[in-house]
């Protein structure tokens, strides 16, 4: 049997969106431009979680004059805390911000916010207050971008936590996702991507990958993989994205 068609939207990024997504900051330096921050700031107001990992909450702080900063609390903000300035705790400790420190060096800041977020999502499913098609999606703000080793941890970090239901890596300039072995249906939202896309085979060897609604299609003949083919700089030209894949691949495309 033929496994089910999975959808993917990313028309949160601009318009309300029925997508029950919780927006994780991460300690990047964001690019100073009017667009990004509006990007940014229609994120926080339609996301249903926010958590700062570590450092990212003096981001928070530092981006925002006094009048504003007031309106962009965090539910949370979690780490080894080695990153978090002594002035930017004590004010969000002050308006009542949960901030959680764990020196647990096995895991990185990211981790442990997503480990928070994991708890959540489970305590709200034994409580009834959720179901599983109501599963939180992940949007990361800030994981590409940076130090080359810590984006690679981020990338592992989508691979690894499959029970969100979607999980979204975004920073200024690209979004990146997973696909899971099966077929699915890409919706890319043009007022932000520039159709400039990608399908990267992260950690293992993809054969069977085909594709439809791109420049260069895959025609399943030519695995995918490292030291040989892979899908870069290729360009969208329909309005849904096709893909097939028998494992797991991960999808970029360009944000402007």
């Amino acid at each position: 049997m033929p496994s089910p068609t999975t959808y993917h939207s990313t028309a949160f990024l601009t318009a309300r969106s029925p997508l029950n997504f919780a927006l994780l900051m991460l300690n990047v330096e964001p690019r100073a431009h009017a667009r990004t921050h509006k990007r940014f700031e229609h994120l926080w107001r339609h996301a249903s979680r926010r958590l700062c990992a570590d450092g990212a909450a003096n981001r928070l702080y530092d981006s925002l004059d006094e009048s504003r900063r007031g309106d962009f609390l965090p539910d949370l903000i979690a780490g080894d805390l080695d990153s978090l300035r002594g002035d930017v705790a004590d004010y969000y400790a002050a308006l009542g911000v949960p901030i959680e420190g764990e020196a647990d060096q096995e895991t990185h800041d990211f981790e442990k916010c997503l480990r928070w977020l994991q708890r959540w999502q489970s305590n709200e499913a034994n409580h009834g207050q959720s179901n599983p098609a109501a599963a939180y999606s992940v949007v990361a703000y800030g994981a590409i971008g940076g130090r080359l080793d810590q984006q690679m941890a981020n990338l592992n970090m989508a691979y690894s936590y499959k029970c969100f239901r979607d999980f979204f890596l975004v920073s200024d300039h690209s979004l990146a996702f997973v696909l899971q072995p099966g077929s699915h249906v890409i919706e890319p939202n043009r007022q932000v991507e520039d159709g400039t896309c990608g399908l990267i085979p992260l950690g293992s060897r993809c054969e069977g990958v085909r594709t439809t609604g791109l420049r260069w299609n895959l025609d399943g003949v030519c695995a995918l993989e490292f030291g040989g083919l892979i899908s870069s700089s290729n360009e969208i030209v329909e309005a849904q994205v096709t893909v097939q894949t028998s494992t797991p691949l991960l999808w970029t495309t360009s944000l402007f």
